[in-house]
């Protein structure tokens, strides 16, 4: 289903409005078809992606069919973490509202989140990011 965070973006919605974990869960997660037709129930009712979103069962989760950022099963990133330390979404994420399709800011190697880490003077200790149980 496509989707534009530019053309979202003047509504002014937060990030956990359709991402609802990003402050309390490891993944900041996606919304269900319910949340979207919150607003879509009266606006573009006649689009023909608006019709097909109302189709789905309302608990449908809309994910994309490819992920913007993708870790190795080896690292451990937590959302509430970093959220906790008060790291905005755009830090990593970039200006997603002037985007239609998201791009990713971040390279997806650990220099990036070692730069980051010092940058902010946050621990680089491998288990920091390596380990589940800490």
């Amino acid at each position: 289903m496509p989707f534009s965070h530019k053309r979202h973006g003047d509504l002014k919605i937060e990030c956990v409005y359709c991402h609802p974990a990003a402050r309390t869960g490891e993944r900041a997660g996606f919304p269900e078809a319910a949340r979207c037709m919150t607003c879509h129930r009266a606006v573009k009712t006649g689009s023909p992606e608006i019709r097909k979103l109302a189709a789905l069962p309302q608990a449908t989760r809309l994910t994309p069919a490819t992920p913007v950022y993708r870790l190795p099963d080896f690292v451990f990133f937590s959302h509430a973490r970093h959220d906790a330390a008060r790291i905005e979404c755009q830090a990593c994420h970039g200006a997603v509202f002037g985007q239609d399709a998201v791009k990713p800011v971040l390279a997806m190697k650990m220099r990036a989140c070692v730069d980051c880490h010092r940058s902010r003077r946050a621990s680089v200790a491998c288990n920091v990011c390596h380990e589940l149980n800490q």
